[in-house]
């Protein structure tokens, strides 16, 4: 369909088959063999009523249906330069990008709208956000365009958005088909060459290194190659072409897995593990459909640990603590979970054919093809492999990262988490955080990052509160924070689990330069019994007399009891918090708010100097 388009996308592509850097030839053939002879997106086409036209479909969307018919009367979001201008002004990212989301955000409901209904009521506005789309300035964001590139110049380069913006509008072409006009089609098309096909097919072949993530070994690796393959998969007429970019997602994305450690954890943080891996699992699926199921990422023995991380870093259901540039508030993603659970039969109650769509998807994604796959998708199941779900605690023995929970049926909404490392490029100077989980809320501990801007990924990271120790729960050394935990190899003394009391001893003195510190350790104790006790013990050796003090950071209240004892919360949950100390101490507290992130930091200071001594804090549910 569509020849002429698809003859000029072809006769830019040819040029650039035989030379291709890393990938291999042979494989590449192998490949194009396994491929159907037209380009195919994720699930049926809209036009296939059979699918789309079910009532059982049609109830699973009221929400997004009823957003799409809100739209419709609704003014398409205008750009602003002004907004996506703003980073390079001031180094601010929030309204560039709450702008870009909101004018892709409209294909999502649009689109399967129109699938479900089919009568073309929603086809103008969908080709009204395909049109503002392709004419957009820039499809990067713009802390990623720093010298506007991307803007000004289009000199394209692919980043995480522009290939999620790639893949959405290469799903929509691929399901609306010959519905959507011709003259709209050819922009689109030609936008998806320009703005993603084209440069990397230079960076496959090596006549550039625009598009380093291809080397990368963290999420941006798994977003950038999911977009753009997926996109090129669902549109590209040459089966060779294809077959490339194929090639290149199956080779390249090994780079992704290389950044996770045996024990599945992620140095990124939870919130990153949804994103990244989402992703992973997102091009999974799209390999595995594009080649009659014969390529499958989910074979290398490497995916079952990083899959298992979404269930085993939750300290309660929905409740994890916010390591790296993570959110308090941060949830595991359910549709990754849901369809890993499917993939490598991890026994969870989780299914994709009943998993809520709702109409707020996340904008960081390509929402329209995680729907159709939640509608459509049979994720191919590998071999069972019996490994059972630890429901006290789950402890990730390459970095050293203890989650530890109440026991099932006990009435305890007591649990913690602590690290000994795990630290990547959303590295925060924090060996030895902690976080508090009762029920629901986290009264204190870890509280997360703050908001990006542009210091955040600059020579500056470290000066930011939130990210050095400071904003952490952690001890002030004779005066001296933690040196760069990246350069820092985590080090567990000793651990010790049981069904009554788990206990874990890091090792803190290699995170300090301090001169004469001779030991510094920190044992999280968690014993079960009585509704459940978290304590958090340093214990210091210096050479001579020094300073010391410790932590508590949280979001929310707190106050000091006349005799002595905290009580810190949120809403509703309260956690006493009683400080025991080798010698006389002072409690004080500051109120820390950079780039509008307010929390508190408490501090536990002994009044003296000593050059032997410890710091006990008890925690329990009030």
């Amino acid at each position: 369909m569509h020849t002429v388009i698809f003859a000029v996308l072809l006769l830019i592509a040819l040029p650039v088959h035989a030379a291709n850097a890393e990938l291999d030839t042979a494989r590449i053939s192998t490949i194009a063999e396994m491929l159907p002879a037209t380009p195919a997106g994720i699930g049926p086409v809209c036009a296939d009523r059979s699918a789309w036209g079910r009532p059982e479909l049609a109830q699973r969307l009221a929400a997004v249906i009823k957003d799409a018919e809100k739209r419709l009367n609704q003014t398409f979001p205008a750009w602003d330069d002004a907004a996506y201008l703003e980073y390079s002004k001031n180094g601010r990212r929030p309204n560039g990008e709450r702008m870009m989301n909101a004018r892709k955000a409209w294909i999502y409901p649009l689109v399967l709208a129109e699938c479900v209904e089919y009568k073309g009521r929603f086809l103008p506005a969908i080709e009204r956000t395909l049109s503002e789309l392709a004419a957009q300035p820039s499809w990067t964001w713009a802390a990623h365009d720093k010298n506007q590139r991307n803007f000004r110049d289009r000199n394209h380069d692919v980043d995480l958005f522009s290939a999620d913006t790639a893949h959405e509008l290469a799903q929509t072409l691929y399901m609306l088909g010959d519905t959507l006009s011709p003259e709209v089609r050819r922009k689109t098309l030609a936008e998806l060459e320009a703005r993603v096909f084209a440069p990397l097919r230079k960076s496959f072949a090596g006549m550039n290194k625009d598009n380093w993530w291809l080397h990368a070994d963290h999420n941006w690796n798994a977003v950038c190659l999911k977009g753009s393959v997926a996109a090129a998969l669902a549109v590209l007429p040459d089966r060779q072409d294809r077959a490339l970019f194929a090639a290149a997602g199956e080779h390249y994305i090994r780079y992704y897995l290389a950044g996770y450690p045996a024990d599945g954890y992620s140095l990124e943080g939870p919130g990153y593990w949804n994103y990244g891996f989402s992703h992973f699992v997102e091009l999974r699926e799209v390999l595995m459909q594009a080649t009659g199921k014969q390529l499958d990422l989910f074979a290398d023995p490497r995916v079952r640990p990083i899959a298992l991380y979404g269930a085993r870093i939750e300290m309660l259901p929905g409740n994890i603590a916010a390591f790296s540039d993570a959110s308090p508030r941060e949830k595991i993603d359910g549709f990754t979970l849901a369809y890993s659970n499917q993939a490598l039969t991890l026994g969870l109650p989780l299914k994709m054919e009943t998993f809520p769509i709702s109409a707020g998807r996340s904008p960081n994604s390509a929402p329209l093809s995680v729907a159709t796959m939640m509608l459509f998708a049979q994720p191919q199941a590998m071999a069972a492999q019996a490994e059972a779900l630890d429901p006290l605690r789950s402890y990730f023995d390459q970095v050293g990262v203890l989650v530890t929970r109440p026991a099932p049926g006990s009435g305890s909404t007591l649990a913690a988490s602590i690290k000994a490392g795990g630290n990547s490029n959303h590295s925060h100077n924090d060996i030895g955080s902690w976080s508090i989980a009762l029920g629901a809320e986290q009264p204190a501990g870890d509280v997360g990052r703050p908001p990006y801007t542009s210091k955040t990924f600059s020579k500056e990271r470290y000066t930011i509160k939130a990210i050095n120790s400071y904003g952490h729960p952690l001890p002030v050394v004779a005066g001296e924070l933690q040196v760069d935990a990246r350069q820092v190899k985590p080090r567990v003394l000793a651990t010790r689990f049981t069904p009554e009391t788990d206990e874990i001893t890091i090792d803190l003195a290699p995170a300090y330069a301090v001169k004469g510190l001779e030991a510094l350790s920190r044992t999280l104790r968690h014993d079960r019994a009585n509704g459940g006790t978290v304590s958090v013990e340093d214990r210091f050796q210096f050479a001579t007399a020094q300073s010391f003090e410790t932590s508590l950071t949280t979001l929310g209240e707190w106050q000091q009891h006349a005799d002595g004892t905290l009580v810190l919360w949120q809403t509703k949950e309260r956690l006493h918090v009683r400080v025991t100390a080798s010698a006389a101490y002072e409690v004080s507290a500051e109120k820390i708010n950079e780039d509008d992130y307010p929390f508190t930091r408490i501090a536990i200071r002994l009044k003296d100097k000593q050059a032997l001594g410890w710091v006990k804090l008890e925690m329990r549910r009030e």
